[in-house]
């Protein structure tokens, strides 16, 4: 209930920021005499109330200054797969996760990184982070105000919002909030109505800013999420799992019958801040030839903490894998210690100390500068950048620095546009001039009929990888650069209204790859990985009928290693109409989604690292929701009934990850509102 009230108030909140605003305009609109455009031509609306969504809304991202694009983007006004309200749902259930909304995820596959910075390597949250490269600074004087909220099934939480103002044609400001949390699960119960699961909470600002003659140009942000919450440890799998018991058994059970490796005292904090800067100014003319720079303050800070007074309960959990245990299986002839079904001797010795936590902080200084030009359809960059690092890790009540190289680059970026909007040919490059061996070379083709493109590049192993401390566990290692090439080419054939086929293949090849292995350690491999990928994905719309699916078949040479599920699959059979001249809208179906059987990855909540594992695996699990989305012009609304295979029985759960149970059989709704009057 007190979810419901919160986001009902903030909806009120919102609501009437929209209005006053709204109301401050009708004051200025009549010394205004007709529409204003802004420089490049586009229309900035007064009036958008009769349309049946925001086509007049733009907005740009600091891509589009970057590569001097002249064209905004209209604001999508679209509900399609409005029912898939959190991450791993809007992100087409790629991700392997602990079952909660807020919890964390992995990709089912293993995919080049977009930068060359040296990273922390806590990634497993990166998901739910806005990204400030494509954050959309709105043009409009309107207020624009996105809003969504979600309840559900034991408060399955989500509420956020984004609003964005025009000052005047020059100035824009906007505002992001986002918060998501969720109780968590165990089996088919809460485990109580206070012991609630991770918390996700984002708040950032953005300005943007065009100079009358169209020279100068601005963009700057503010972006902080805390993401915060027990940690469970998952099920206590080696107690619950007998031989007359398997895991499947254990989705019967219920509360009191399933426990835990950590029933209370361990909680874990991410708090992550970045601020960014970016501007340029025209030499010649307002495209020919531009000077830029770009500013970005990155700062994370990551905790994890178990009371003294719990530490005797959870070391149940700890002792599987302290430094006393990973000694004596790495001592084991033949690799004994890493056979499936293994179970290593119970140090009851280890010390934990009186404080047993982890620290540990990161903090990235980046000044990039370069110059650039735009000549029709052909735009071309080149620029140097420095990264100055500052990395400490929390010793009892101090923090000690952590030796890190700082980085210089010199890199560019190309793009040619096709005729007659077909699409475009982009290329990029960076090369690390103190490092020498990092680099990344990728290109891409993006249009009307064909995808394709590849990478090439270099990275540096993240510093988790290399050095961590703490009384759970600890290791010291000097990894080498990650090497990674990939290719892809996906033909597609557009069907105008009724949709896009797309057919693709991708093929991977990964040196020295860095796993965490079965006692949460991370390893480093020599030999290669060759994986492939290789499906299809279409939209397709008959009438009031429409069928969206996506298909994927993995060939993967190392399974050990790097775990992937050899069939993934998603589809949707829905109904959709309109009503009123468009002003209403029904889109209703069914959502069904298969992930073949695999030994799916374990989680290890002090590191916050996914590692694999051999003894359990997560049975190829079919799930399939009921949805309602329902549209009147701005307004979207939408009920769920997910897992209905779960409703029909209940032994037919499935694993989100070992561990940890998918969340079963749920209620939710929830609205999406686009406000601007």
């Amino acid at each position: 209930m007190k979810r419901i009230v919160y986001i009902l108030l903030s909806f009120i909140l919102l609501s009437h920021l929209s209005y006053a605003q709204n109301d401050d305009q009708d004051k200025e609109v009549d010394a205004v005499e007709g529409q204003e455009p802004n420089k490049d031509g586009v229309t900035l609306e007064q009036d958008s109330s009769w349309l049946k969504g925001p086509q007049t809304t733009w907005y740009l991202t600091k891509d589009d200054f970057y590569k001097i694009h002249f064209e905004e983007h209209v604001m999508d006004s679209s509900y399609t797969h409005l029912h898939r309200y959190d991450v791993h749902g809007q992100k087409g259930y790629v991700h392997q996760t602990l079952g909660n909304n807020a919890s964390a995820l992995r990709s089912y596959w293993d995919q080049p990184v977009n930068h060359l910075r040296q990273s922390m390597g806590i990634t497993a949250f990166d998901p739910y982070a806005l990204d400030l490269d494509t954050w959309q600074y709105y043009n409009a004087y309107v207020p624009v105000t996105d809003f969504n909220g979600v309840v559900g099934q034991d408060n399955r939480g989500k509420i956020g919002g984004q609003i964005g103002r025009n000052i005047d044609p020059y100035w824009a400001a906007g505002l992001y909030f986002q918060r998501h949390s969720e109780p968590y699960i165990i089996g088919r119960d809460k485990v109580s109505n206070s012991y609630n699961g991770q918390v996700h909470t984002a708040f950032g600002l953005n300005t943007r800013y065009e100079s009358e003659d169209n020279k100068y140009k601005l963009m700057a942000s503010f972006y902080q999420y805390f993401h915060e919450g027990p940690e469970s440890g998952g099920l206590a799998m080696k107690q619950l799992v007998t031989a007359d018991q398997t895991p499947d058994d254990l989705f019967a059970l219920g509360r009191g019958q399933l426990t835990n490796y950590f029933p209370d005292g361990v909680s874990s904090f991410k708090w992550y801040t970045n601020y960014q800067l970016y501007h340029q100014y025209a030499l010649v003319d307002s495209a020919r030839l531009q000077v830029f720079h770009e500013f970005n303050r990155n700062q994370y800070r990551y905790s994890y903490a178990n009371s003294e007074s719990t530490i005797s309960t959870n070391r149940l959990y700890y002792d599987q894998f302290n430094d006393h245990t990973y000694n004596y299986v790495t001592s084991l002839d033949n690799n004994a210690g890493f056979q499936p079904g293994y179970q290593p001797p119970v140090d009851t010795n280890y010390d934990y100390g009186s404080k047993p936590l982890v620290g540990y902080k990161q903090e990235y200084i980046d000044n990039k500068a370069g110059v650039k030009s735009r000549l029709g359809p052909t735009f071309w960059s080149g620029y140097i950048q420095h990264r100055f690092y500052r990395y400490q890790q929390q010793n009892s009540d101090d923090y000690t620095p952590i030796p890190m190289d700082q980085q210089l680059f010199l890199g560019g970026d190309v793009e040619l546009l096709l005729p007659n909007k077909l699409g475009a040919l982009t290329g990029h490059a960076e090369y690390d001039v103190l490092k020498g061996n990092i680099f990344n070379i990728d290109a891409e083709v993006k249009s009307k009929y064909l995808n394709a493109g590849f990478v090439l590049q270099n990275t540096l192993a993240p510093m988790f990888a290399q050095q961590f401390a703490s009384v759970f566990m600890s290791w010291q290692n000097d990894m080498n650069p990650i090497a990674r090439q990939q290719i892809h080419i996906a033909p597609q054939l557009p069907l105008g209204e009724k949709g896009n086929f797309q057919v693709f293949g991708e093929l991977n090849n990964i040196g020295n790859y860095i796993y965490y292995d079965k006692y949460a350690r991370p390893v480093q491999l020599s030999d290669n990985i060759t994986y492939s990928r290789y499906g299809t994905k279409f939209k397709l719309r008959l009438g009031p009928i429409q069928q969206i699916a996506q298909a994927v078949y993995t060939v993967n040479n190392n399974q050990e290693v790097m775990p992937t599920p050899d069939v993934f699959f998603t589809y949707e059979l829905s109904y959709f109409k309109e009503f009123k001249n468009g002003m209403m809208s029904l889109y209703t179906g069914f959502d069904t989604r298969y992930i073949a059987s695999y030994y799916g990855y374990a989680f290890n909540p002090v590191t916050q690292q996914f590692h694999v594992q051999n003894d359990y695996k997560t049975e190829g699990n079919f799930n399939l929701d009921f949805f309602v989305n329902f549209k009147m012009r701005r307004c979207m609304a939408f009920i769920r009934l997910s897992d209905l295979m779960n409703l029909a029985d209940a032994r037919s759960g499935y694993w989100a990850t070992p561990g940890y149970m998918g969340p079963g059989f749920g209620f939710s709704y929830g609205v999406r509102w686009l406000m601007f009057e």
